[in-house]
């Protein structure tokens, strides 16, 4: 195979992911939410190796290229030597009207500017956090509820939410203590103890920085609307291996389904619909969504070797020299 025709390869499986990445996502459902860490891991490693394999493909059209004719000769000819050390299919490169330059050039430049917009959306969400566990906070004090930390807030309105360790952990109110029986208040502890454990503020707050930037992408824009639920499905069959099913379902009901409007930080950490109840008292069975689930993994797999292999070539020929 040549280096055209791999890059080839490569741009269909990234187009027809991007693409198809949404119905397969759908489709996958029943399958995913009967693991839903295992789900979050598969969504979030499938947009990673979109992203990266994207990056990949100047890189990779660069081996089929002599060197940039933007250099002098004589570093031309050196750059043409290091491409030609980095491509695992040897030989003198082909001429062509596009500079190696610039096929190394752009992805890198565009990378760059990725990373930045990423930095700047995590620290805008990380403030968001912070303020809106701020917020509560002033009027909270700490209390230790069935081997639980949490801190109690002074309001009649029944809220529970887990913040990032460092904003606090998990917060509920003096008005959910009084709603909630002794089974239900260890549900929903449990429920948001496992959002912390499981990390769902990082890999929620890592995701919805990268689609902010991408989700002009199909696939890239339902994985992050996706995760959020299997968020919530994971930290429920936490709950319910803690103390049962009708517990949790108890507390949910009580509860209530907050508006996104009220507290988008809050509420994305319990973003739900009915599937979720539906999942809880009668669980999805059968090989239904197994098939597109595979081909979803199939397909993040591949581009992640494929990325991985491109731009090890390159690290290693910058590590080793031409």
């Amino acid at each position: 195979m040549t280096p055209g025709a791999l890059a080839l390869a490569v741009a269909a499986g990234l187009l027809g992911l991007a693409l198809a990445g949404p119905w397969l996502l759908r489709r996958s459902a029943p399958a995913l939410v009967r693991v839903p860490r295992l789900a979050i891991g598969v969504i979030s490693a499938g947009v990673l190796s979109w992203l990266g394999a994207v990056l990949a493909l100047g890189p990779m059209l660069a081996w089929s290229r002599p060197g940039p004719a933007l250099l002098p000769e004589g570093m031309a000819e050196i750059c043409e030597q290091c491409l030609a050390a980095a491509s695992p299919f040897g030989g003198p490169a082909s001429a062509s009207g596009v500079p190696a330059v610039l096929l190394l050039a752009v992805p890198a430049l565009a990378g760059l500017l990725l990373l930045a917009g990423v930095v700047a959306q995590l620290r805008a969400r990380n403030r968001k956090s912070r303020e809106s566990a701020l917020a509560l906070l002033r009027s909270a004090r700490p209390r230790l509820l069935h081997g639980c930390t949490a801190w109690v807030a002074d309001t009649d309105l029944p809220i529970a939410v887990a913040f990032p360790a460092r904003h606090g952990g998990i917060v509920v109110s003096s008005g959910l203590l009084e709603r909630l029986d002794e089974e239900e208040l260890i549900a929903v502890l449990a429920h948001e103890e496992a959002h912390l454990r499981q990390r769902h503020h990082l890999i929620d707050m890592m995701m919805a920085s990268i689609a902010a930037h991408l989700r002009w992408v199909p696939f890239v824009r339902a994985a992050a609307d996706a995760l959020p639920h299997y968020f919530e499905i994971a930290a429920d069959d936490r709950s319910r291996q803690r103390v049962g099913t009708p517990a949790l379902v108890s507390a949910l009901l009580k509860i209530g389904e907050r508006s996104r409007a009220e507290d988008p930080s809050r509420a994305a950490m319990h973003a739900a619909g009915p599937e979720r109840i539906r999942q809880l008292v009668q669980p999805s069975s059968g090989r239904a969504g197994i098939l597109p689930t595979s081909a979803v993994a199939l397909g993040g797999l591949s581009l992640a070797i494929a990325a991985v292999a491109v731009h090890l070539t390159y690290v290693a020929v910058a590590i080793n020299g031409c």
